[in-house]
């Protein structure tokens, strides 16, 4: 255990397991007998232990010890390493926990960290909780104790510096001579409820907090032993991973558009040109490096998947006269494979722009130039007749989501409407032109309206509830996604930001120009939610995706229906 290049001596090694009772509860000390310290090398031993299962989560924390090497115990002191499944820690793993290790953890894993560094999600989220994990392998070599991480994909946009900087102030409280570099750093991560006493729970409240003083914790950096480091203040302390960044083999992302994730944490892409969908692991390696053709894709920006981790893809397939067949929906099996041909055209299918899947098997799609609404059963063929349902009550409609009644919801120019699986239609007006649609827990509808650049919030019944113009950052939001704890998020298309809003009485927080401005986003539009609570997004313009580390509170997927806590 190291701080800096510094050893930490006489610092109290715990061993966990993560628990499996709920977010931030019921983790495991693996050896609860033995006490362990480190020596005046600051290194340590971790006895014989029994692994609850082979891929139960586990972790290092180190409270306590020396680490200036000139003064005595620093209680400040607290660092972290997540080492992951249980099964792969031997006689012969290293570690090197610091200061990186430790500003990694905290960002992977801040959905799932409670009070004193209790690592917990709840039975049902095994899954989101070990994707935590391996995004760590992303942030950090554990080995070395430094970023990025050996399990980061070639081509991928880390930000290094950010991880680094957050790193060299924890260092600034560890090395600290007097208290008064901790108490500088305690105050400036304090999120008004709540003023952290050692260095692990200061870098917690920090990323969990990410657009509070932002320069007066950033003032606090002295010195940089991990480098390269930030040269001036980060706009937030968001930390983003980009994937993608490459000509080929790099997943075929192209002119990319909606995105879906699947239970296993995959993320599934819309692409509107090259004919194939794009499919990156939880740790964003191309799970096909060229994407997986099909024979109708063509001009795809809607996707969604169901719950057999199926793939819904919508393809405008050019523009023609209305009354003639123009356009379809691909429907590709959880390994890719094309199960729809040249694509469904049943059931009123007309320039398709949007699609979502219901927890009864269902697909709602959006057809934007016939101004229908198409209900498709599991084997595509057509619930909703011929033409479609509401062929003049739905003028342009634009995207489209599912209530736990099974309804759709439909944007178009000027309004929404509540479509029912039998085909009867409720319009309300409400907007200018939306481009995204997103129901919460509740019922309540938000719509994304990218003319007017405004978040909008709808009852159940339709009617408007508030609206949000031009703050936050939103402007001219197209993607819009709802996460575990009813936060809602956009993705502001020529802003190249991030807006997060609190549901309940619509107020932003984010910051006025946005988040995500040291990300590479550029185009972003498409949004979504994962159950390790990271948040990726689409960079149209870029031709690659974006992940925001640990942001947004987990979600259920793939999503079929409104947003549920998984």
């Amino acid at each position: 255990m190291l701080s800096g290049s510094t050893p930490v001596v006489g610092a109290s090694i715990s061993f966990y397991a993560a628990g499996s009772s709920g977010p931030g509860a019921g983790a495991a000390n693996l050896v609860p007998s033995q006490t362990i310290a480190t020596d005046t090398s600051g290194k340590f031993s971790v006895p014989a232990f029994t692994c609850p299962s082979s891929t139960a989560q586990v972790y290092l924390v180190g409270r306590g010890g020396n680490g200036s090497g000139t003064l005595g115990d620093n209680s400040a002191i607290s660092m972290m390493a997540a080492l992951g499944d249980c099964a792969n820690v031997t006689s012969s793993t290293a570690v090197l926990m610091n200061e990186v290790t430790t500003a990694a953890s905290v960002w992977a894993l801040e959905q799932f960290i409670g009070s004193d560094v209790n690592v917990g999600a709840s039975s049902t989220n095994a899954t989101g909780l070990r994707n935590a994990f391996f995004t760590v392998g992303n942030l950090v070599d554990n080995s070395k104790g430094a970023t990025p991480g050996p399990s980061l994909p070639a081509n991928a946009l880390l930000e290094i510096a950010k991880v680094n900087t957050l790193a060299d102030i924890l260092w600034s409280c560890n090395q600290s001579t007097t208290a008064t570099a901790c108490q500088n750093l305690f105050a400036a991560a304090a999120d008004g409820s709540t003023t952290p006493s050692d260095t692990l729970d200061a870098a917690l409240n920090i990323v969990r907090n990410p657009a509070a003083q932002v320069s007066a914790v950033f003032g606090l950096l002295a010195a940089t032993p991990f480098q390269p480091a930030l040269p001036a203040a980060p706009h937030d302390w968001t930390l983003s991973a980009t994937f993608g960044n490459c000509a080929s083999g790099c997943g075929g992302l192209n002119l990319p558009g909606s995105l879906a994730i699947d239970s296993k944490g995959d993320v599934w892409v819309a692409n509107y040109f090259g004919g194939v969908a794009s499919a990156f692991s939880n740790t964003g390696m191309p799970a096909s490096p060229d994407g997986y053709p099909a024979a109708g894709l063509q001009e795809s920006f809607g996707i969604a998947i169901d719950a057999r981790n199926s793939v819904w893809i919508t393809n405008e397939n050019g523009f023609s006269a209305q009354g003639t067949a123009s356009g379809s929906v691909t429907h590709l099996s959880s390994a890719g494979e094309d199960l729809s041909g040249a694509g469904y055209t049943g059931g009123g299918i007309y320039y398709p722009i949007s699609v979502a899947t219901t927890s009864g098997g269902n697909i709602w799609v959006a057809d934007h130039a016939n101004s229908t609404a198409t209900l498709l059963a599991a084997d595509g063929t057509a619930i909703s007749g011929t033409t479609g349902y509401a062929t003049s009550a739905l003028p342009f409609t634009t995207a489209v989501a599912v209530d736990s009644g099974q309804n759709g919801w439909f944007a178009y120019e000027g309004g929404v409407a509540k479509v029912t699986p039998a085909g009867a239609v409720s319009a309300f007006s409400c907007c200018d032109v939306p481009a995204g649609i997103a129901l919460d827990a509740i019922g309540n509808v938000w719509i994304a309206d990218y003319d007017a650049s405004s978040v909008i919030q709808l009852s159940s019944s339709g009617g408007v509830l508030g609206q949000a113009v031009m703050t936050g950052g939103v402007e001219t939001p197209v993607g819009i996604a709802i996460d575990g704890a009813g936060h809602v998020w956009t993705a502001n298309y020529r802003a190249n930001t991030l807006s997060e809003f609190n549901s309940a009485n619509l107020q932003p927080l984010s910051p006025a120009p946005g988040f995500g401005q040291d990300a590479s986003l550029y185009g972003p539009f498409g949004v979504a939610i994962d159950a390790s609570g990271n948040l990726w997004t689409t960079n149209a313009y870029g031709n690659n995706l974006t992940e925001f580390i640990g942001v947004a509170a987990p979600v259920k997927t793939p999503l079929l229906g409104p947003p549920a806590q998984p």
